[in-house]
Parts: C-alpha cells; sequence; structure tokens
C-alpha cells in the first residue's frame, strides 16, 4: 500500500503511535498504514497492555479502541490520564459504539477525539496531522512557561538581593530612638518608600519620609543615593534646606527625566524645642495636640526632589517651636489613597479621627488595618510618629 495515494504530504511526518486494538485485523491495518505513513507504531491488545507500553515507550499519540478484554479502552484512558505526565498526548477513540453517549462517555474519560469505526483512513490521518500541529504548540508554549519560570527565579533573585541591600543600607542610616515610631508596608517584594531616623548630638533627631514615583525595584533604585546623602549629612548636622537641596541635585543628576522622589524631612532639635520641615510633594506633615488633635499641618510647598535644576529649587523651610506636649505624624500617600473592598479610600478625615488617643502610631496602624479588611494596599505605606 502506497499511502501518499490515501493522503499526499504524510511521509515524513514521524510520530510515535500507541495503537490498542483487540482484532488482529484492525491493528494490522493500523500499523501498514501508519507506517507507510512514517511514524512508528507500539501496538497493544487490550487496556492493561496500553498501560503499560504508554509507561514504558511514553508515545507522543494514542489510538484507542473502547471494547476490549481485560480492561477497556474507556478504563484505560481514565488511568494513563491520571498518570499526569507533563507532556499532553492526544488520544483518539477509535470505536464501533457510535451512540452519543458512547462518544461522551470517551470523551469524559479523558479523550481529545472520538471516530467510528471502520474507520476512513484519509480522515484519520488528517487528524493525526492536526493533533500533531496542537502537539507543536503545546511543546513551545511549555517551553516557554519553562523558560518564563527561568526568568521568574532569575528575577525573584535579584529583587532579594536588592531587598536585602536596601534593608542593610537602612539599617546602617536609621536608628532607634525613643519617642520616634517608623513604619512602612511595601505593595511588593521591595518598596519605593522609605522612612529612617537619624540623631545628630543626641538631641536632634531627623526624620526622612520619602515616597519614590512607580513600584517595585525602579523605585527603590532612587532610594540608595538618597538614604546615603541623608545618612552623611544628617550626621554632620547639617540644616534640613542644605541636605534637600543636596539630595535634589544628586536626583537630578541620575534620575532619567521625569522621575522624582516625593520627601518630606524634618529635624526635632529638643534642647531648643524646634523643628524644621521640609515637605515637597507628600501629603501634610500633622502636628497634633496632647489629645491627638491635629492642631496645624505643614502642606507641600515644595516640587518632589530630582526634577528642578539647583537654580530654580527651593529649599526654604518651615519652623515652629512647641510648648506643650504634643505629637508629629508623617505619611506617604498610599495611606490616605488606601481603598477598601467597596473602593473608599481611608482620606484625611480618618487620619485624623485614627491619632487622637495616647499611642497615635499602633491607632492609625490599627485603623488602616481594619479598613484594608485583610486586602493588600495598592500603593506602599509609610508612617512617622514623633514625640514632642
Amino acid at each position: 500500500m502506497n499511502i501518499e495515494n490515501i493522503i499526499p504530504g504524510t511521509a515524513g511526518t514521524s510520530l510515535k503511535i500507541l495503537v490498542v486494538d483487540d482484532t488482529p485485523a484492525n491493528l494490522t491495518l493500523l500499523q501498514t498504514v501508519l507506517t507507510s505513513a512514517g511514524h512508528t507504531v507500539i501496538p497493544a491488545v487490550n487496556g492493561e497492555e496500553a498501560i503499560e507500553r504508554f509507561q514504558a515507550d511514553m508515545p507522543e499519540l494514542v489510538l484507542m479502541d473502547v471494547m476490549m478484554p481485560v480492561m477497556d479502552g474507556i478504563e484505560a484512558t481514565r488511568r494513563i490520564r491520571a498518570l499526569n505526565t507533563e507532556q499532553w498526548v492526544p488520544i483518539i477513540f477509535l470505536s464501533a459504539l457510535t451512540h452519543r453517549d458512547d462518544m461522551v462517555r470517551g470523551l469524559e474519560a479523558g479523550g481529545d477525539d472520538y471516530l467510528p469505526k471502520p474507520v476512513d483512513l484519509v480522515f484519520l490521518l488528517a487528524k493525526i496531522a492536526a493533533m500533531q500541529r496542537i502537539a507543536a504548540l503545546e511543546s513551545k508554549l511549555r517551553d516557554s512557561n519553562d523558560e518564563l519560570l527561568v526568568y521568574q527565579k532569575a528575577s525573584e533573585l535579584q529583587l532579594d538581593m536588592a531587598r536585602e541591600l536596601m534593608d542593610n543600607i537602612v539599617a546602617k542610616s536609621s536608628l532607634s530612638v525613643p519617642g520616634v515610631e517608623l513604619w512602612s508596608q511595601p505593595t511588593e517584594n521591595l518598596g519605593g518608600d522609605l522612612v529612617v531616623i537619624q540623631q545628630y548630638c543626641t538631641n536632634r533627631d531627623y526624620v526622612l519620609l520619602a515616597d519614590a514615583m512607580g513600584h517595585g525595584l525602579p523605585a527603590a533604585i532612587p532610594l540608595l543615593p538618597l538614604v546615603q546623602v541623608f545618612s552623611q549629612m544628617t550626621r554632620k548636622g547639617f540644616t534640613v534646606s542644605a541636605i534637600v537641596r543636596e539630595i535634589n541635585t544628586q536626583l537630578k543628576t541620575l534620575l532619567p527625566p521625569g522621575n522624582f522622589v516625593a520627601v518630606t524631612l524634618l529635624s526635632v532639635d529638643r534642647s531648643n524645642r524646634l523643628v524644621e520641615i521640609w515637605n515637597g510633594g507628600n501629603p501634610p506633615a500633622l502636628l497634633q495636640d496632647a489629645q491627638g488633635k491635629v492642631i496645624k499641618k505643614f502642606i507641600s510647598r515644595h516640587t518632589a526632589l530630582g526634577l528642578l535644576p539647583d537654580d530654580d529649587f527651593d529649599a526654604g523651610t518651615e519652623y515652629f517651636q512647641w510648648n506643650d506636649r504634643g505629637w508629629l505624624t508623617l505619611y506617604s500617600d498610599g495611606l490616605s489613597d488606601a481603598m477598601d473592598a467597596q473602593g473608599i479610600g481611608f482620606g484625611e478625615t480618618r487620619i485624623a479621627a485614627a491619632l487622637q488617643g495616647d499611642n497615635p502610631h499602633q491607632s492609625l496602624k490599627q485603623a488602616i488595618a481594619t479598613h484594608l479588611g485583610g486586602l493588600g494596599a495598592h500603593d506602599d505605606i509609610s508612617l512617622a510618629t514623633i514625640a514632642l
């Protein structure tokens, strides 16, 4: 038999095909046709033998009879599918049982197609060619998924290294100071928010809250030069105005055009009960009395850092002195914009209400957690409270 006279173009397309049929004549016919088409045939005469040959030879396609002794094709197909092989192997039923219910039963068992006997050989070879094309696409998709997994693992490793680097830099650039509480919650493995504290001569505290544009690694990168400048200059006692000017100069030089970092920077001189504050692009810093009531807001009066050249940059700061006990609260817009399940933002009203109490820091953290109700925030959240 010359198979190319039956269906041109099939020769040379090789598959390893498991053919399962208990009728010798059918098995011989299929083996002759498929071999002539260039395929390799693995014969089996019942379902139990089909499972054994499937495991031993790992065929690329299965032609499965239904009615067979020892184990029928339906049960054999169920067991083959239960083997959970990583590669998809098409199974085509060939059966004289052509009632719709029989076909449905075969497909539900794990078959991919169902052809009636006597088999139309031209149609069968066309079906095999179609299954081969689908299998080739599935193989390409699997290879692409494998490549993506490799890329994902490499990316996760890089992010872990970046996070560890950032954590180490922040740990060296920030202190633990009585009366000052800091909290930051990133939305991703690595956040674009930064909140740190440094001291000069034990009586002057510097607190920096920075919110870089974007999320993840691209947002975290600008924080590295920022925190280094902050750490170096605060340890030497520079003014807030001088520090923000130098940070702006560094970021303007390093960042791509259009990128920026919103910053609130303040110093607390406890000897003279004096605060100096600069806010560029962040929500207002809040001054509260002893009961937590907001009595003054230090709104953003400046452009975020990294956008303006030095000649156009305004480093002017605000000063105030305190007489009575109180608090200062800084936060990023990720806190005020945090939305609950109904899409309602947390907002300044809820912030002000949460701050009233003996421990405004913990009260605000609890309030935002309750508002989110277990949902993740869509933006990084940072918070700092300073007892005066």
